[in-house]
């Protein structure tokens, strides 16, 4: 969702900085930066705060979810074509499901915000115990869509989205420009802008 669907950055940077300043780690911004898309908040939390105990380290998640969803509010766009492809997508029957390392809550708020239609199928962070990059959230979406995985689209933008879908055997379109490292012959997109598809 975030940097595929929805520009969330501006909200992401503000509240990892914080998180940084917060707990004495401002040098480690950049590498939490870094470290986090496409993956869990709790996954990151516990990256970085690994002398915490679990249940200190779900707190601060929790928290962290709430304050971002305040401040999702007015600061939300859409990935330019965003919502038309998925409104088209949505139109014609596709099995479509949206795959989000952000909880439930978080995601309904940013895909409201910037107006792009939610798909019926929904994994978040809260349906799984084993976030990206573990394939594990997009073959439950390939279970729950009744569509084999490796006849999946994945469409993502970050490191550990990539590595999950690949892991578990989808087909990858990248959006934007993130992942320097993936296989060159992997396609990508700057945006939807003008993108179309055809149903066999």
């Amino acid at each position: 969702m975030d940097g595929t669907l929805v520009d969330s950055s501006a909200v992401v940077e503000s509240m990892w900085d914080s998180f940084a300043r917060d707990y004495g780690m401002s040098e480690r911004f950049d590498e939490i930066m870094a470290y986090s898309p496409g993956r869990t908040g709790l996954d990151t939390i516990r990256r970085f705060l690994p002398e915490l105990t679990a249940e200190e380290q779900d707190a601060i998640h929790k928290r962290f979810a709430r304050e971002e969803i305040v401040l999702t509010a007015g600061r939300m766009t859409e990935i330019l074509g965003a919502a038309a492809f998925m409104t088209a997508l949505i139109d014609a029957g596709i099995p479509l499901a949206l795959v989000t390392s952000a909880p439930i809550e978080l995601m309904r708020a940013r895909m409201e915000e910037a107006g792009v239609p939610i798909p019926p199928v929904v994994v978040s962070a809260d349906d799984i115990d084993r976030g990206k990059p573990d394939p594990a959230p997009y073959l439950k979406a390939a279970e729950l869509l009744d569509v084999p995985i490796s006849s999946c689209l994945v469409l993502e933008d970050a490191a550990s989205g990539y590595t999950a879908a690949r892991r578990a055997g989808a087909q990858v379109l990248l959006v934007g420009d993130g992942v320097p490292e993936a296989d060159s012959n992997v396609p990508r997109i700057a945006d939807f802008a003008g993108i179309t598809f055809t149903v066999h």
